[in-house]
């Protein structure tokens, strides 16, 4: 039988007690992520589980970090924030979004894509570097719900 101490493990739609027992039973480090929802208009997750995750190594792998077929359309206010920064920096408002999500080092986003040229421009955004103010745009235009209390999903 093969040694599996060196391999690890990865969850999804675990909450922090699920988190707690996980580490308990698989021991420190061996939890590589936690592949939950989280896109701009559902950002519960920076309540409780991207700091735990944080402090315990443990990588968030967002997914439908665009939502669920409610990406912010052009014409809302909340799209038109993301459209002047987008403009700034001479990228696409979706390389916005996916910045946001991934702006601290341990969150990673797995957007869906169809199509190449929208695959190359979800890859790009890992170059974009949004300033503070930037970051401030977009937390006002999105801003962080209470938390519910339970883990979101679909």
């Amino acid at each position: 039988m093969p040694d599996r101490k060196d391999q690890n493990l990865g969850v999804s739609n675990f909450d922090v007690s699920d988190l707690e027992e996980a580490l308990a039973i698989a021991g420190p480090g061996r939890i590589a992520c936690n592949q939950v929802l989280y896109h701009l208009e559902e950002r519960s997750i920076e309540h409780e589980i991207i700091p735990w995750c944080a402090r315990n190594e443990i990588k968030i792998v967002a997914y439908s970090p665009f939502g669920h077929d409610q990406f912010p359309w052009e014409g809302s206010s909340e799209g038109e924030a993301l459209a002047e920064i987008a403009y700034h920096h001479e990228v696409s408002i979706r390389q916005v979004a996916l910045a946001y999500l991934c702006r601290h080092d341990h969150v990673l986003a797995i957007p869906k894509s169809a199509r190449s040229e929208h695959t190359l421009d979800n890859a790009q955004a890992l170059s974009l570097q949004l300033s503070a103010d930037d970051i401030a745009s977009i937390s006002d235009s999105f801003p962080l719900q209470e938390n519910p209390g339970y883990l979101p999903m679909i």
